[in-house]
């Protein structure tokens, strides 16, 4: 009965996900042979699964061809909650142990990752619900003070560097990234037509 359910969460999160993309079904499958990034988003949801699982070996494989077709590195054992969106996916890197909530959308050239350093049980970032992450930008924190933590709302401007906490409902730019305005509908929501 768990593997039920374990496989009907994996369909609900791809199902938030296509939503996130706003394709129809002719959509979908155009979107198949032009190499959409919703087929990336695929494979991670389907890597993630089988490395809940503890499959050996596939999840693995799968994360490669990201890498091979899209240029793009997620890790199958990064946590990433529904409605997850790449807008451009060459150069995204999203390592083991993210934490994000639902509707993050990335652009290219996105870093999410930080050092192997521990707070609260948790080593890489948490990034909160409705959260952008614009071209260029680099989410990891600093080495000694654990990762970073984005609140629920925010968007992290292009070419940004975040290696520090980042309250809600804030646009976020520069390197190091410093507040520089407020958010009024998350740009990941504007984007989904929400």
């Amino acid at each position: 009965m768990k593997k039920l359910k374990d496989v009907d969460q994996m369909f609900r999160l791809i199902k938030s996900d296509y939503r996130a993309y706003g394709l129809s079904p002719k959509g979908l499958i155009i979107s198949f042979f032009n190499a959409s990034t919703f087929w990336l988003v695929v494979m991670y949801r389907i890597g993630h699964a089988l490395h809940v699982k503890r499959v050996p070996l596939v999840p693995r494989i799968i994360r490669s061809a990201g890498i091979i077709f899209y240029g793009a590195e997620i890790s199958y054992g990064a946590e990433i909650g529904p409605g997850f969106r790449i807008a451009h996916s060459v150069g995204v890197v999203i390592g083991t142990k993210v934490k994000a909530g639902a509707n993050l959308e990335v652009f290219q050239n996105v870093t999410i990752g930080g050092r192997d350093q521990e707070r609260n049980g948790q080593i890489k970032p948490i990034i909160g619900d409705n959260v952008t992450i614009f071209t260029g930008a680099v989410v990891a924190g600093p080495v000694m003070a654990g990762p970073v933590i984005i609140g629920d709302n925010v968007s992290v401007g292009a070419n940004s560097v975040v290696t520090k906490d980042i309250e809600a409902d804030v646009i976020v730019a520069g390197a190091p990234a410093r507040p520089v305005g407020k958010v009024e509908v998350a740009h990941s929501l504007r984007s989904m037509s929400v």
